[in-house]
């Protein structure tokens, strides 16, 4: 007696047009979202016109800058005066807790402090006085090429700002992102004795997700 062959059962045509329409669902929905959000930034850039903050350091003052031979470490203790403009029709700027800046000379930290917060208006220009202060090492090298640079009237020093910041507008606080700015001066000297002269300044930002 021959073998009876298993029954074969029509397969469902729908299976595969149903995950095609489920894919083709899924790439609409995402295609929407995309749309959205490229519509709320194009809405946002057109409605309040958005325009970076700038940062400038207007002078300094050094009340002390000491030396240990003992443990070749070195006292500094100084404060600078940054310039902080808010070009914006609309847009407000808070300062937030959790800023540093950095004072250093040749890759070595001098110093460093914090800003303080405070909500910066829409067109404003606030001076911020930054105290910073420090003990750190600092080798009989660095120090001869210090000594070097103070007769030359040309001491390099970096300023390394961070800072969290919110905008403001329409009475509504954006995410927290940091602003990051450096500032490579150079002055005629950088002891107390004499009230120091910035010769030059370049600078350079970036903003990060916080």
């Amino acid at each position: 007696m021959g073998k009876r062959s298993a029954p074969r059962y029509p397969e469902d045509e729908n299976k595969g047009c149903g995950c095609c329409c489920c894919l083709l669902g899924c790439c609409c929905f995402l295609f929407l979202i995309l749309l959205s959000l490229v519509g709320t930034v194009a809405y946002f850039y057109y409605t309040y016109k958005p325009k970076a903050p700038s940062y400038s350091v207007n002078n300094m003052a050094v009340s002390k800058f000491e030396f240990s031979s003992s443990d070749l470490t070195l006292y500094t203790k100084l404060v600078a005066s940054v310039r902080a403009e808010n070009p914006n029709e609309v847009i407000g700027i808070k300062y937030a807790d959790g800023s540093r800046t950095v004072v250093s000379y040749r890759g070595t930290t001098l110093c460093s402090g914090n800003l303080p917060t405070f909500v910066q208006g829409p067109k404003n220009i606030t001076v911020m006085e930054i105290a910073m202060e420090g003990r750190n090492g600092f080798g009989s090298g660095l120090q001869d090429a210090l000594e070097e640079s103070e007769k030359e009237g040309n001491v390099p020093l970096d300023i390394y700002v961070s800072v969290p910041v919110q905008l403001i507008f329409d009475d509504e606080d954006s995410p927290l992102i940091r602003v990051n700015v450096h500032a490579a001066l150079v002055v005629d000297s950088i002891s107390p004795k004499k009230k120091p002269t910035i010769k030059s300044a370049t600078y350079q930002g970036n903003v990060q997700a916080v």
